[in-house]
Formats: C-alpha cells, structure tokens, sequence
C-alpha cells in the first residue's frame, strides 16, 4: 500500500494517545516543505528555501521533506533473533527522487500508534523492511532435515574423473495466524555460498545481502508452511591411470557409476594389466641377462686361476663351451628385452590415448 512521510528538522516525540483522533493527512497538508534536497555524491543536503528566525527561550520544527513513498504493511520474521512472533515492518520503496535522512521513524496505523523504529539514509529508488513494533498474532517455527545423496553426476576429461555428491537440506517453516486478519508474511532465510536452492525451491522475492527473503500469505486463523530445499555439492577428484580394478568395483558397488563409466574404465584397467605385464617380461628378462653376466665373470676367474694346472686344457674346454651357451643365451634375451620394450611402449601410448579420448559426462 502507498504511504507518506514527513522529514524534520529533528525527531518529535512518540504521538500520544491525545492525538489518536487527530487528522495526521490533514496536518501534513497544512505543513509546506521550506527546504530543498541535492545529492553531492555519496553525500546529500537540504537547503533551506527562506531563514527562519527562532527567538530566544523558544524552538521551531521546520518540515523538510514531504514525499509520497510506496510501502508494504508486512511481518518480518528471521530464526536469528531467536523470537517465534515475527515483527510488524514496513517493505517501504523510496519513489521519491530525494534521500531521506536516517533517523527515528513512528508509524501511525489508522490515526493510531502502532510503533517506532530507527532507520539509516534511504536513496531514491532504494527499498527497505523498516520494524517497528511485534507482531503478536502470528506464530513461526521452524524444523531443518539433512541427507546425504549418493553420487549424482560423474564427469571423466582429461584423465580426471570427477564425482560429485550432494548433501540435500530441507527447512520447514510452519506460520500460524491466530489473529482474525490476514497477514502478509517475510521470512528471511539465511544464503550461504556453499549452498544452492534447489530446483523445486520457491522462488525468493529478494535476495540481500547474506539472505534470501520469501513472502507466505497467512490467512486469518490459519496455517501455512514454507519448504525451501537446498543443495551442498561435494566433488572427489581421481586420477584415471591410478584407478585400479579393486577400485571399479567399488564404484560400481556403491552406484557411483553406471555400466557405461564402469565398461570405459575396465578397459582402462585391462590396458594398465597389458602394460604391467610387460614391464614383469621386462624385468624378468634383465635379471636373467645379469645373472648370465655375473656367471661368465665367475667363469673367467677361474679360468684364469686354471694357468699352470693339470685340469687347465680339460676345465677351458668346458668353460669354453659354457660361456659360447651362455652368448647366445644373451643374445635371445637381448633380443626379447629390445622387443618388449618396443610392446611396451606401443602399449603405453595406447593406454595414455584411451586415457586422453575418454570423455564422459552422465548424470546417475
């Protein structure tokens, strides 16, 4: 609904029960604004139109500003203040092109004092919940429920696979209107970055500052209820040439994957299986080329400890013999190790290709 306001010099008193029947629209027709308003930056001032002149022993309230403004007769409530009955407010909008000064406020509902309140510098075009008084006719609670959703969406590029969970919370808000009117009703509800409304949440009003604000009409003796639903997101980052065979099935056990997540990253799995058999071929044959190294050095120590003895032509026929076996020996394993390496680094470019290619993006 419209409302009006009048600016002075300094605040006047609450009204009193004498002036309930006063003509307060009246009054403030009689009362001629004497200054004018300009804004000087991030600052404002009022110039008074003609001096006035106040006489010794004696005071003078000198209206400033007289504007229509737009304001919402509303109850604003928020959990923080650790009250069940919400506050009578005002959403008020300034229309008017001026700033109006900060300061005390009283509201009169109707030629009679419903409250006061304080309330800082408003711009043009600004809007604000002024409070001013409780509102006892309506009662709010409010009950919160958490739970821990599995695994919503798997997103796998570049090597990385990337879960991502979500902590659901639920906050029920019940208002009662035991009052015989019906009431207009702002909640504030607390925004926190790490979470998100969902996406059956209703829709805020007005988002602030480090809080969402909704508005429940509340019929005269009536109930109504306010769900909003929120999201946290948790993300696990894995590496996809770590993952392991054990790991998948994990995966697959807990749901954090579907058939197609878990057939990209068996074949992942079964490529990193290629490849680490043979790096065993690989190690398999060097340790056998060192062994034969390390025997044909025994035998050409003894060989040489031979010179001069009765067995020397016997023993170096043998030992001639067994270091010819032992060369080509070493010449096949060479040749499987120069062919393994070859295996294996084919099969390790393929695995980082698979690695590189996969590309995934479900939602479970």
């Amino acid at each position: 609904m419209g409302g009006r306001v009048a600016g002075v010099g300094r605040p006047a008193p609450p009204p009193s029960a004498a002036m309930e029947t006063v003509e307060v629209s009246a009054a403030m027709e009689e009362s001629e604004p004497a200054a004018e308003g300009q804004a000087l930056g991030d600052l404002f001032e009022y110039k008074l139109k003609e001096r006035v002149t106040i006489r010794k022993n004696q005071s003078a309230l000198v209206p400033i500003l007289q504007t229509d403004v737009l304001a919402d007769k509303v109850s604003l409530w928020n959990e923080s203040l650790g009250n069940t009955h919400p506050l009578r407010a005002l959403w008020l909008k300034n229309a008017s092109s001026l700033t109006l000064d900060g300061g005390s406020f009283s509201v009169l509902d109707e030629n009679t004092f419903a409250g006061e309140g304080l309330l800082e510098a408003i711009r043009p075009s600004e809007r604000r919940l002024l409070s001013y008084a409780t509102d006892l006719g309506l009662v709010v609670d409010s009950k919160t429920e958490s739970q821990q959703e599995n695994v919503t969406r798997v997103f796998i590029r570049h090597g990385s696979m990337v879960t991502t969970r979500e902590l659901k919370e639920k906050k029920t808000y019940v208002v009662r209107n035991e009052d015989t009117t019906d009431r207009s009703l702002v909640i504030e509800h607390p925004a926190r970055p790490e979470y998100k409304l969902a996406s059956d949440a209703p829709t805020p009003e007005e988002k602030a500052s480090g809080l969402y604000r909704f508005r429940v009409q509340v019929g005269a003796k009536q109930t109504e209820r306010l769900v909003v639903n929120e999201v946290k997101p948790f993300y696990t980052e894995y590496t996809i040439g770590d993952v392991t065979e054990d790991q998948v099935t994990l995966f697959l056990r807990q749901r954090w994957i579907d058939a197609n997540v878990e057939k990209a990253l068996r074949r992942i799995v079964e490529q990193k299986s290629v490849l680490g058999n043979l790096d065993t071929q690989l190690k398999s044959n060097r340790t056998a080329i060192d062994q034969i190294f390390a025997d044909q050095s025994r035998l050409r120590e003894n060989m040489k400890a031979l010179k001069g003895s009765a067995e020397e032509k016997v023993l170096l026929q043998r030992y001639t013999r067994q270091l010819d076996e032992e060369e080509t020996q070493l010449e096949g394993l060479r040749n499987k190790v120069k062919d393994t390496e070859t295996r294996r680094d084919n099969a390790n470019a393929e695995l980082a290709r698979m690695i590189e290619e996969l590309d995934i993006d479900t939602t479970l």
